[in-house]
């Protein structure tokens, strides 16, 4: 690291449990096998979601899905269909994808794991699985708090490192990132993050560091960082029409000294993960700028939705059964 020596990593699951407790089994049963109609109801109302896609290179991808709500459409109770989505050149069919898609105004988000596949223009995701995420990351970040919505395009910084200016200044604003991974077996998750502002921290010009706090108790991208490093960072700032992109390889530590330079005033974190990163590259998104996410026409959508512990309630009683 750059201005400090690296911290000894997590290597194995039984240190991961040593720390965090082992993984509750109940929150495997939240996760269905196919799109029912709280997921239907979900996507309609959402304008915006990350995929996330791992790269026949190896390489992660962060691609952001916006416009009105419905962007991201049901074609049928296995398949999520996307309309003219540019994808990786080293993506092949059938490779493995995750999405997390999020209704402005809404607490908990929508992720989606399975298969990817080209029909002509547009983009089909086969599911392997659906769950709602908890609302922990949302409602930490703050991310549907009334905010101003910039009017001049802000700077773009394509391929450059974190030390440059207008990167460092995203990164101290921004409060929300998505986390894309990859298990041994192919399986790509997208897992939503959210803390206080400027929670993921700069180590120096390619090593970036942020906590990781409580959420569904999955643990996913924790388990997939420990059998496959390489890691895609997507952040966002509330009101920028920009998104950062970081890709690099991930490690997960209990470092204290670390994990108190991470706390930012809460409770200090039980991990961080540290990433030496390969790529940075601040860009105005035209998906992100269509979503409208903070603006307060598209704010009503969430009403309709249900509590999300009656989505939980109904995702277990259907017993993992499609």
């Amino acid at each position: 690291m750059d201005d400090q020596s690296a911290p000894t990593p997590l290597t194995t699951v039984d240190e991961l449990e040593c720390v965090l407790g082992e993984r509750p089994p109940v929150t495997l049963l939240k996760a269905i096998p196919f799109l029912d109609d709280h997921c239907a109801s979900f996507f309609a109302r959402s304008p915006f979601a990350v995929l996330g896609v791992h790269g026949g290179d190896g390489v992660q991808h962060s691609l952001v899905v916006g416009g009105p709500p419905g962007v991201v459409a049901i074609a049928d109770r296995n398949t999520l269909r996307v309309e003219s989505l540019s994808l990786p050149d080293d993506l092949g069919d059938g490779g493995p994808a995750g999405l997390v898609a999020l209704v402005p105004g809404y607490a908990e988000t929508m992720r989606v794991n399975g298969r990817l596949y080209r029909d002509g223009e547009a983009t089909l995701l086969r599911v392997e699985e659906a769950y709602l995420h908890c609302a922990r990351c949302v409602t930490r970040s703050g991310l549907w708090d009334d905010t101003d919505v910039a009017d001049a395009p802000a700077a773009a910084v394509p391929d450059s490192d974190l030390d440059d200016p207008a990167v460092r200044e995203f990164l101290t604003r921004s409060r929300f990132l998505t986390v894309t991974s990859t298990d041994a077996d192919g399986g790509t998750d997208v897992s939503p993050k959210g803390d206080e502002a400027g929670f993921a921290v700069p180590l120096g010009p390619r090593v970036l560091a942020f906590p990781d706090r409580p959420g569904n108790r999955r643990t996913d991208t924790l388990r997939n960082l420990l059998q496959h490093p390489e890691v895609s960072l997507l952040a966002l700032v509330a009101g920028d029409d920009r998104v950062l992109h970081v890709r690099g390889r991930a490690s997960i530590t209990d470092d204290p000294d670390l994990r108190a330079r991470l706390a930012a005033g809460l409770a200090q974190p039980e991990l961080a993960v540290v990433v030496e990163v390969d790529h940075v590259d601040l860009t105005p998104n035209r998906g992100l700028a269509a979503a409208r996410l903070w603006n307060p026409e598209v704010r009503g959508g969430h009403a309709e939705l249900p509590r999300a512990g009656q989505i939980w309630t109904d995702h277990l009683a259907l017993d993992n059964v499609g």
